[in-house]
């Protein structure tokens, strides 16, 4: 299966589980599923989509000359931290975001 076969029937066994009305253990016990492999599935998707609704929105500096230690520091849901300097190219920024969705 590929990545986004395998992120599709995940998606259709959560669909399966809250149209049951079943609890989630309840869910798995019935349909032979540990419950880490659910809850591991179920974190993996929800930080998926949350960077897939993330947007790069540039930052434009104007007359401002920053000094040397000066840095643009970003926290993502996460938890990563990146600090680049002002003078970064907002495709720059949107490449480092790119790779840490994949």
């Amino acid at each position: 299966m590929t990545k986004t076969e395998t992120e599709q029937h995940w998606q259709v066994i959560f669909q399966q589980q809250r149209e049951s009305g079943l609890t989630k253990a309840k869910f798995c016990k019935l349909n032979n599923i540990t419950a880490s492999a659910f809850y591991a599935w179920a974190k993996k998707l929800r930080s998926q989509q949350a960077i897939d609704k993330q947007q790069v929105v540039p930052l434009v500096f104007t007359d401002i000359k920053p000094e040397p230690e000066q840095q643009l520091h970003l926290t993502l849901p996460n938890g990563y931290q990146l600090s680049f300097l002002p003078s970064l190219e907002p495709s720059k920024l949107q490449q480092f975001l790119h790779v840490l969705s994949v």
